[in-house]
């Protein structure tokens, strides 16, 4: 599979929130860090048992892909994520304000799956 195929299949996972779909792109040992939230997991499991208690925060959020750069099993991808508070996570904004943010996840892949990810906070 290309990297802008396999980007925007993560992507779409995302989306639809199939998080079984969206865990099965990553190995069993995904590394995954966000320094600006000092957040990083080890495994599978823990890694998408966060974005499912995420999504109660922002239920209704999306990934746009505004740019892909692969080199390799490296791939680079810009986006925007946005979506509408639920109120449930004190770092967000209120119930019912927006959530806006600019992401560039660096994606190392294994074979066709994410061995590590590493995501950067761009502007809001």
């Amino acid at each position: 599979m290309n990297s802008d195929t396999f980007v925007h299949e993560w992507a779409n996972a995302y989306n639809d929130q199939d998080f079984h779909r969206f865990g099965e792109l990553y190995t069993d040992d995904i590394t995954y860090e966000c320094g600006p939230f000092g957040l990083a997991f080890t495994g599978r499991d823990p890694f998408v048992r966060h974005l499912r208690e995420y999504a109660g925060a922002v239920p209704d959020r999306k990934f746009t892909i505004e740019r892909i750069i692969a080199d390799g099993d490296t791939i680079a991808v810009e986006f925007g994520f946005a979506g509408t508070s639920s109120g449930a996570h004190p770092g967000l904004p209120p119930a019912g304000e927006p959530v806006t943010a600019r992401f560039c996840s660096v994606l190392q892949l294994r074979g066709d799956r994410i061995a590590s990810q590493t995501d950067y906070l761009g502007g809001q």
